[in-house]
């Protein structure tokens, strides 16, 4: 609503259930992996279960049994890959990867979102630069499975930091060690892990983001 507002600064307002909620509502997000944007199944669909944590449980299910995968092959179809990313990428240079994403990756429809560090010091394991603009680039769906484990993520992967961009580490990621230091502060994390893990407990970081250990 807020960009169909004539020129000028103007407001809109929620409710604090609405504001509370505006990140997951009726679960609008990845509804349409399970076909649940269709009118016709959205209806029969119970409300209590329109939401991200149940939809995760399916996830889980789905990754153990490869139910989604022998759904498609019973009907003559390949495999498909997940690709559940939100990048971020400099406002300069957004139009290019959002083109680039339309002409590569048959997924629709895309979130954009701006955002801006405000204050000096920036994110050591995260590094965006402070005070420049950039827009976070959602997309979650899935396409048919390419030559290669991750082809996709890789494609999209590749492109982003072509861009100067960084992606979440919530989606699945196929960097090497090299480029995931490189892009999420490999020179500081050493000192981190150190300092509150001195006795390597916990798996380091590339192992739980990549290797998904």
């Amino acid at each position: 609503r807020s960009i169909q507002h004539e020129d000028g600064e103007k407001h809109d307002r929620l409710t604090i259930h609405d504001y509370l909620w505006r990140w997951d509502t009726d679960w609008f997000w990845c509804s349409r992996a399970f076909g649940a944007q269709n009118p016709r199944i959205r209806r029969w669909w119970p409300r209590r279960f329109r939401r991200s944590s149940f939809y995760w449980k399916l996830i889980g299910y789905d990754q153990r049994f490869d139910i989604a995968d022998r759904i498609e092959i019973r009907n003559g179809r390949p495999p498909r890959e997940r690709v559940v990313q939100d990048v971020e990428v400099p406002i300069e240079r957004t139009a290019d990867f959002v083109q680039w994403f339309l002409d590569n990756v048959p997924i629709e429809p895309i979130w954009l979102c701006p955002l801006r560090l405000r204050e000096d010091r920036n994110w050591p394991l995260y590094p965006i630069p402070p005070n420049h603009t950039y827009v976070n680039i959602g997309f979650w769906s899935s396409v048919p499975i390419g030559p290669e484990e991750g082809y996709t993520n890789k494609m999209i992967e590749r492109k982003v930091s072509e861009l100067d961009g960084h992606k979440s580490l919530y989606s699945d990621a196929f960097y090497s060690p090299e480029e995931f230091d490189e892009l999420y502060g490999g020179e500081i994390y050493p000192t981190v892990k150190k300092a509150y893990d001195p006795d390597s407990r916990f798996l380091d970081l590339y192992a739980k983001a990549v290797r998904r250990q």
